[in-house]
Formats: structure tokens, C-alpha cells, sequence
């Protein structure tokens, strides 16, 4: 906003000829009054009645029009109120010094009011541009992208202006030198714009329209400034005829410029943080792969290795149950291989949030089932009760995924539960959906684990004997079991078993795709 109209804004609306108009307003009511009362005051009094006046419009006026004020009370009180009556002349020389007090009385009055209002209305400012700035805080706080921050800074440092700003952010961010390039001319095509622009960013202080500097450009140059650097400049175009802003303005709108650059800065550091910290977490997810590699593809290749040449080499001298054994040794270490490698690329694809998940109603025994199929031969020494009742409803789940669940649980248990122990996994109706157990009679996982066990790459504390004579794992397991539950809408997590043991457990919601009718030959045929 202009300078006239931030007067007129602090004085109630009202321009400088309506003030004095309030003045000579003021001076004419207050005789008039006078004189009415005159029967019934004494001089005196109407000295205060002026003086009232005086104070009523040095409340609601500048100095100006309460100077004049005090100087028309003085000249009316004389020409109405003092003989002889309706002239300047005075005969009685103590007036002299009413007058002389009226005007001393009249002019402190009107000075010490102006001062507070003046003080009045630097605390309105002051409260105006604070809550202007914690208003912009909070929005830019509220920001998810830099696109965003810098349209919400551009939308607050124009309204505080008046008009509309335009954000310029050096590329390279901050970057120091007077190189212009960061700066197009399709960007600023005013050649004085630019000037002011341009030196705004290399001093750090407002340029443009108002200032010492590049006075003659239409806008105004707000240098965004950081603690360490200047990062780049809002350009103001204030509405109106006048594009000069005065000097609290300016002052209000160079704090904003130093909040937006602060919050630039921080949102770049953010960015920063972030990609650093994604290049650390694929480093060491690598180092944890090749590790992992380098251990669980090892042992099974050795094991196959060993099997093989032994086949090859004294194959026809060997018994046949020995050959049976090798032969079977080779085929449960390819197939451990099999699943370490299935391991990993669904791994893959839960870290890069590409699992399709194709839901279908289904029933749960069909993936425990084709699991336990899969899983014989490692769940020889490991019997599994399964208690799943018959009423039991379909469970829209992709069909494959869920049974990678049960198989990862059920190695998971293999693998830390002595032999001889029983597994059990058992399911029921809840509220949210259907929950499943599958619950072991090993270690157990300890408290502080339980949360860890579904990382990446970590291995319970508990792992025994069993776990180094099945060679371990990749500690990949339970982390896809939590992305393939996740990924259909459930949860999952891992209890204590009284009397020892661990229950991992997990949730699948009973939402998914419209459950297809039963086709009606199937009743006729039920029937027949």
C-alpha cells in the first residue's frame, strides 16, 4: 500500500483536509455550547470546555490539526468569551495570561497526545508485523515441496506489500559471486527491475521502488537472507499509482524475505538429509546383501558341490541309501537356494513398493497347504498341528503371497524350535478381519526384539544350534512377511508363548473384490 494510505488507514480513514475540517468543527461546537451555557459558567469553565476540545481532537487527529485546534480555542475564547465580546481587544491584562496558559496547556496536550498515539500505533505495527510473520511461519511450515514454500511466501510478502511478489531462487542455491545467470531475462525482462534485483542479491539490502537504490525501478528487490548467504531475491510490485512503501513496510517486508530464506534453507538441508540418508540405507543394504550372499549362497553351493562330486567320483561304489541321502542333500540345498533368491527379489520389491497384490476369495487351507507341501522335508523333525475351523469365510488375499507367508513362518519356526517340537497354526473370526497364529515351543523372541525381528537383515539373538546346522538365513523372512500383509491391509506382529515359545501373528481385513454368486447349476447338482 501506498504511503497516503497507510496515513489515512492509522487516522480512521480520514485524509489531511478532513482532519482540519474536524478541527474548525471542533472550535465552532465548543463556542456554541459555550455560549449557550454562559448564563451559567464562569470564564474559566469555558477555558476547560477549549481545552476539552483540544484534547478530544489531538486524540483523533496528527499534531497539524491539534495545533490549530489549540490556536482557534484561544482566538474564539477571546472574541466569545473575554469583553469586551466580539473583538480581539482585551482590557483586562490578566487574560493575557490565560490566554498564555491556554495556549502552554493546549500545545502540551496536543504534543503529549500525538506522542501517544504515535506510540499507540508503533505498537499496533509492531503487533501487525509479528503476527504477519508467525502467520507466514506457520504456513511455510505447513509445506511439503519448495514449490510450495515459495508459492505460499510469494502470496504473504505480496499481501504484506499491497500487491503481488515473485520469488527468485539462485541456482545453485545461495550461490556466491556476481554471476547474473541465475537470473534469465525471460525471468525479469525490465532491464531496471533486473538491476535492482541483481544488486539486492549481491548487498543483501532492499533495492527498488522506495529505497536509496535503484529508486527509479517500478518494483521492489527483497534479498531472501540466511545466516550464512544471501539465497535470492523477492521481486514486489505494489498496486496503485505509488509504488514507494514506507519505511515500516519495507522493514516488515525485509524480516519476511530473511523467514522465507531461512525456510528455504532448512527445506534444502531436509533434501539434503534425506538423500543422504537413502544413499547410507543402499549401502548398507548392500554390504548387507553381498554379506548375506556371500554366506547363505555359499553354504548350499558347498553342500551341492560336495553331494555332487561325490556322486560323480564314487557314484557306482557307494550303497544306495547313500546315494539316495546325497541325492536328496542336493536337491533340499537347491531348493533352499531357490527360496534365499525368492527371498530377495521380493525384498526388492517391497523396498521399491512394486508388489502387485491380485486378491481373490479364498480359503486359507489352500495356501497353508500348498506351504506345508512345499516345507515337508524341512519340517520332517517339526510336527504341524493345524486347527482352522470349518466356518471360517473366505479371505480376499493373493493366493501365492499368502502362502510365501506361511512358508517364511514355518521355516522361520524350523529353524529355532529343537527337533521334536510341534508347530501350530491355528486361525479365527475377529472384528477386523481374520487373524492366524502360527506359534512355535522355541526360544522365544525377547522383548527388546520384537519389534526388530521384522528388519531387514537381522537375526534373532536366540539363533542355536539348529539355525548354524540349517545354515542360517538372510534375515529376510519375517521383513517380506510384514510388506506382503501390509500390502493387503493387515498387520503383523509377534507375542510370547506362556510356558515359552514365540506366536507371530497376523491380521487380514475381509475387504477386497465383489465376492462372486455361486453359480445355480451348482445347487441342482448339490441336490441330485
Amino acid at each position: 500500500m501506498a504511503h497516503s494510505e497507510t496515513e489515512r488507514t492509522r487516522s480512521g480513514g480520514r485524509g489531511p483536509a478532513t482532519e482540519y475540517a474536524v478541527a474548525i468543527a471542533a472550535v465552532l461546537v465548543t463556542t456554541a455550547l459555550g455560549l449557550a451555557l454562559r448564563p451559567y459558567l464562569n470564564t474559566i469553565d469555558v477555558a476547560m470546555l477549549f481545552l476539552l476540545a483540544v484534547v478530544v481532537v489531538a486524540s483523533r487527529t496528527r499534531l497539524g490539526p491539534a495545533l490549530m485546534t489549540s490556536l482557534l480555542s484561544i482566538a474564539a475564547f477571546d472574541v466569545a468569551f473575554v469583553p469586551p465580546y466580539f473583538t480581539f481587544h482585551v482590557h483586562d491584562a490578566d487574560y493575557i495570561l490565560t490566554f498564555a496558559v491556554m495556549l502552554a496547556v493546549a500545545t502540551l496536550m496536543s504534543r503529549l497526545t500525538a506522542r501517544i498515539r504515535r506510540q499507540a500505533e508503533a505498537a499496533e505495527r509492531r503487533a501487525t508485523a509479528a503476527a504477519t510473520v508467525s502467520t507466514l511461519n506457520q504456513d511455510l511450515a505447513g509445506t511439503d515441496t519448495r514449490a510450495d514454500l515459495i508459492a505460499v511466501a510469494e502470496r504473504h510478502i505480496g499481501k504484506a506489500a499491497g500487491g503481488r511478489a515473485r520469488i527468485h531462487v539462485a541456482e545453485p542455491f545461495g550461490q556466491d559471486g556476481r554471476d547474473d545467470a541465475w537470473l534469465p531475462d525471460a525471468a525479469v525482462a525490465d532491464a531496471s527491475a533486473r538491476v535492482a534485483a541483481m544488486w539486492s542479491f549481491q548487498h543483501g539490502r532492499l533495492a527498488g521502488a522506495g529505497t536509496d537504490h535503484c529508486a527509479e525501478a517500478e518494483v521492489l528487490a527483497v534479498p531472501l537472507r540466511s545466516a550464512a548467504r544471501v539465497v535470492g531475491v523477492a521481486l514486489v510490485m505494489p498496486e496503485g499509482d505509488d509504488a514507494a512503501l514506507p519505511e515500516c513496510d519495507l522493514e516488515l517486508l525485509a524480516t519476511l524475505g530473511d523467514h522465507v530464506a531461512i525456510a528455504l534453507e532448512r527445506a534444502l538441508l531436509m533434501a539434503q538429509h534425506e538423500t543422504a540418508r537413502v544413499e547410507v540405507e543402499g549401502e548398507r543394504l548392500r554390504t548387507a546383501l553381498l554379506s548375506s550372499l556371500s554366506h547363505d549362497l555359499r553354504t548350499p553351493l558347498a553342500s551341492i558341490e560336495g553331494a555332487a562330486s561325490s556322486l560323480l567320483q564314487d557314484g557306482a561304489s557307494l550303497p544306495g541309501e547313500v546315494r539316495q541321502e546325497l541325492t536328496e542333500a542336493i536337491l533340499e540345498e537347491s531348493r533352499r537356494m531357490t527360496r534365499l533368491v525368492a527371498n530377495l527379489l521380493d525384498m526388492v520389491r517391497v523396498e521399491a513398493g512394486t508388489m502387485a497384490v491380485r486378491k481373490q476369495w479364498q480359503p486359507l487351507e489352500e495356501s497353508l497347504g500348498v506351504a506345508l507341501m512345499r516345507l515337508e522335508a524341512r519340517l520332517r523333525h517339526h510336527p504341524v498341528d493345524v486347527d482352522l475351523p470349518p466356518d471360517l469365510p473366505l479371505v480376499p488375499i493373493d493366493e501365492l503371497l499368502i502362502e510365501q507367508v506361511f512358508i517364511n513362518l514355518l521355516e522361520n519356526a524350523a529353524k529355532y524350535c529343537p527337533e521334536g517340537t510341534a508347530v501350530t497354526v491355528t486361525a479365527s473370526r475377529q472384528t477386523d478381519g481374520v487373524i492366524v497364529t502360527v506359534a512355535d515351543r522355541g526360544p522365544g523372541v525377547p522383548e527388546s526384539e520384537q519389534a526388530r525381528v521384522f528388519e531387514k537383515f537381522h537375526r534373532a539373538a536366540t539363533a542355536g544350534a539348529d539355525d548354524e546346522r540349517h545354515g542360517g538365513g538372510a534375515g529376510l523372512g519375517l521383513t517380506i512377511c510384514r510388506g506382503i500383509i501390509a500390502a493387503h491391509g493387515g498387520r503383523i506382529w509377534v507375542e510370547p508363548v506362556a510356558g515359552g515359545g514365540a506366536a507371530f501373528r497376523f491380521v487380514l481385513p475381509l475387504q477386497g473384490p465383489p465376492l462372486a454368486p455361486m453359480p445355480a447349476e451348482s445347487f441342482s447338482s448339490e441336490a441330485g
